[in-house]
């Protein structure tokens, strides 16, 4: 009977530690359940993060997006492989875009003619990192179009005189002064520096004379020039482009660029619908018409001077013309297109503008309206 009863002992006692030891397995089996859950809610809230700071790089309805933002001395392959650290220690990294125990960072990146969001984000517990999210990359494409100062009328930096009656559809506008006599049936908007200032962009780089550095208080009209200098470089090396300084447009072609070092004389012809951009660092003389198919054409013709672009004879006109210096015509012409000008613009007798926003030339066009065509 004793010995029945001891072996009864051993055999509770192998059934409690058996019971035991599933108890521990069960308990042990839990707790890595619920680290790995843990880690999996913390790799995936810093996935999240990564995400928000994308939307926080995007902005409402891509509002945050500028195209001159985006950093151009890395690739996307590269900036995919940075660990945190390297990723957030990028001098173009945004601020913690996040909150909480959530950190997100993004960074604007252009690889070759590709627009990248790239975002990482990560959980921080106790001072230390929980999770690390791979980065996260929204591809942005930018719809161009036509400069908007290449679609809006008459725009001079300085002021605008035109002698004689002038029948004029469109707008008009100068940062200086604006003196113009409008027949009855013209269709105009006419502002000048006492209703507003306008930014006026313009080739090449700013004159030594327009001096900037009192522009914070009571700005003088220069101070709303902004220049680009870089313009005359691209056409320089364009490869097709047409080196000469003489040229009628009726032997150019749909694409043709006509570059000159100097100042370019321009006999007219019939642009149509043709693609042309003429392009001369000093002055452009346009002799004869562009002519074209009326109010309704497409204009595709765009004039760059580096300094300054003369009308001669009784012509119709057609195109984008950009002067850094000053636009003057001398005779009755018809224009139609756009005018912009660094310094004035005049005509001298009376003056019919048309203004047409349906400019199809490329070179007058730039990044505008950003959306989201893919997520990587």
């Amino acid at each position: 009977m004793k010995q029945q009863r001891g072996a009864a002992l051993v055999v509770v006692l192998s059934m409690l530690a058996g019971s035991l030891m599933l108890g521990l397995s069960g308990i042990q089996s839990s707790l890595v359940d619920e680290r790995l859950a843990g880690n999996y809610k913390a790799a995936a809230e810093a996935q999240m993060g990564a995400e928000q700071a994308i939307s926080a790089g995007w902005g409402a309805n891509g509002s945050a997006v500028r195209a001159a933002n985006f950093d151009t001395t890395r690739t996307l392959s590269e900036v995919e492989a940075y660990s945190w650290s390297q990723f957030t220690s990028l001098s173009d990294v945004s601020v913690n875009a996040c909150s909480g125990n959530i950190v997100c960072h993004y960074y604007m990146l252009r690889d070759g003619s590709d627009y990248y969001i790239v975002g990482m984000g990560a959980v921080v517990g106790e001072g230390n990192l929980a999770a690390v999210s791979q980065p996260a990359a929204a591809r942005v494409e930018f719809t161009p179009g036509p400069n908007p100062a290449f679609t809006n009328g008459l725009l001079s930096a300085d002021y605008i005189l035109v002698t004689g009656q002038s029948t004029v559809m469109g707008n008009v506008h100068s940062n200086g002064t604006v003196d113009i006599s409008l027949r009855s049936g013209s269709e105009a908007t006419v502002t000048d520096g006492s209703d507003r200032m306008v930014e006026v962009p313009l080739p090449g780089s700013r004159p030594e004379g327009e001096d900037i550095s009192g522009c914070d208080e009571n700005p003088e009209p220069h101070c709303y020039k902004s220049y680009d200098p870089t313009v005359f470089d691209e056409y320089r090396e364009r490869e097709s482009a047409i080196n000469t300084c003489s040229i009628d447009l009726d032997t150019l072609n749909d694409g043709d660029t006509v570059f000159c070092d100097g100042d370019l004389d321009v006999q007219g012809g019939a642009i149509n619908n043709e693609r042309i951009t003429l392009v001369a660092t000093g002055n452009v003389t346009m002799n004869g018409a562009t002519s074209s198919s009326g109010a309704e054409s497409e204009i595709g013709l765009f004039v760059i001077a580096g300094q300054d672009i003369e009308f001669n004879g009784n012509t119709d006109n057609f195109g984008v013309f950009w002067a850094g210096g000053y636009v003057r015509q001398n005779g009755n012409s018809s224009l139609y297109g756009a005018i912009v000008a660094g310094t004035y613009i005049r005509s001298n007798g009376g003056i019919d503008f048309i203004s047409l926003d349906n400019v199809t030339n490329p070179d007058t066009f730039v990044p505008a309206d950003p959306k989201i065509v893919a997520w990587y």
